[in-house]
């Protein structure tokens, strides 16, 4: 059965695109019984894509009345959208479950969202034998790249860089302090890798009180008043600065003041505002780390590409792999008139021994399974020829098929169904339109 991605990504389609999409997840499927299609459906903030295993023309206009259930017209965003068709679809999803196709490359969330989607495809009575197959096969596969390539190592956001630089000076940061000045996106972020470092006492200040104690709240910290910020500044290990100030906020007097009463305990300071809050002169004082904005994207270019080497590795993986997908699932194609075939040359290996017995009956019962065993050699060497070269074409379509099974003497009965076979008859029609 063929296998067919639509959809479209952060590559193809902007978020104003993507975002008419968002609530798509909500809507079942369309047609999927009705044209004995399989369906999985995989929707993450940068991507929107449904694999179908079945007819193609059925598959299309399955995804084209998904779009319009949603109150989307596929003609007016047709541009946005790539079909990607057999070994291109395998490989896609291939790439997709280990990280080479999303916005971070060797992003590891994306895994974990394609067996969620697989999962909930399958709770729905979407997933029949192909998907299955298909979409265990690139869990494998993701798990697999993730296991024999650096891809997924070396951070490459700022916030995360940002944390691993602290981790680079003082160690585990599990008895570290965090104050984070701002309470802006990137503030949060922050945030969420300390604690996922081990941070468990932050402080939060800005401007305006309210939004550091909404942030406070959700990290279990601590909000203190902008007047404070010295006490901070002392008691503190790690300081993540991101306000939308116009000028610094923090000066070089204001550090040599901090500093001379922290004895000697270093303190790491990252400032991702722009403009700048620290002085950039407080990096001349002993026992601060100061990085800026542009630092840390030194960090981060340098962490990509490292990942750009390990992803050359992790698509030779992707290529191998998809290949030998599409040769199995190919050899699938065959495997009931193999089957046939075996059987009836074994019917006739039987009959014709037993005809041979019935003829002469003073043969001796050692002549007879010595006659039984060279029977059976001589079928198993016309066999082998025979099922290799079915093996070789298993990619024939199924008019193909029917001549080989013409050419062999087999029933029809014992091929795989044509594309409009068991259709109910609304999917005839239109295919045949």
């Amino acid at each position: 059965m063929p296998v067919t991605v639509f959809g479209l990504n952060h590559k193809s389609a902007p978020v104003a695109v993507r975002e008419k999409l968002a609530r798509i997840c909500e809507v079942r499927v369309p047609e999927v019984d009705a044209c004995h299609l399989e369906a999985v459906p995989v929707y993450t903030c940068n991507r929107v894509e449904v694999y179908y295993s079945g007819n193609l023309e059925a598959a299309r206009k399955s995804f084209a009345a998904l779009l319009s259930a949603n109150n989307i017209n596929y003609e007016n965003l047709a541009g946005y959208f790539y079909e990607h068709n057999d070994e291109d679809a395998v490989k896609h999803l291939f790439s997709v479950a280990s990280g080479l196709d999303s916005m971070i490359l060797g992003e590891n969330q994306i895994l974990h969202q394609i067996k969620e989607s697989y999962k909930h495809s399958t709770s729905e009575g979407y997933v029949g034998k192909q998907l299955h197959r298909l979409f265990q096969k690139a869990l494998e596969v993701g798990k697999k790249v993730r296991s024999e390539t650096g891809i997924s190592e070396n951070r490459v956001s700022i916030a995360s860089a940002a944390v691993d630089l602290a981790r680079s000076i003082f160690g585990p940061l599990n008895s570290s302090k965090a104050l984070i000045i701002g309470a802006g996106e990137m503030a949060g972020l922050v945030a969420v890798h300390l604690r996922e470092n081990g941070v468990k006492k932050m402080f939060f200040i800005n401007r305006t009180e309210a939004s550091a104690a909404e942030l406070a709240e959700k990290f279990d910290g601590q909000a203190k008043p902008f007047s404070e910020i010295d006490n901070l500044l002392l008691a503190c290990d790690i300081v993540i600065s991101s306000t939308a100030a116009p000028t610094t906020i923090i000066s070089r007097e204001q550090m040599e003041r901090v500093m001379s009463e922290r004895s000697d305990r270093p303190l790491f300071v990252i400032d991702i505002a722009v403009p700048r809050d620290f002085e950039p002169d407080c990096q001349t004082l002993a026992n601060i780390f100061l990085y800026d904005v542009d630092d840390l994207q030194n960090v981060v270019n340098e962490n990509l590409s490292q990942r750009k080497v390990e992803a050359e590795k992790a698509r030779a993986i992707v290529q191998y792999e998809s290949s030998q997908f599409q040769i199995t699932t190919q050899a699938f194609t065959v495997v009931p008139l193999i089957r046939k075939l075996r059987e009836q040359s074994e019917a006739l290996r039987l009959a014709e021994v037993e005809r041979f017995s019935a003829q002469h009956p003073e043969i001796s019962d050692e002549l007879k399974d010595a006659f039984e065993q060279c029977s059976r050699s001589l079928m198993a060497k016309w066999l082998h020829n025979q099922i290799v070269a079915l093996k070789n074409q298993g990619s024939a379509d199924i008019e193909q098929l029917r001549l080989m099974c013409e050419v062999l003497g087999l029933s029809p009965d014992c091929l795989p169904e044509s594309p409009l076979r068991g259709l109910p008859e609304q999917c005839r029609k239109r295919e045949s339109a």
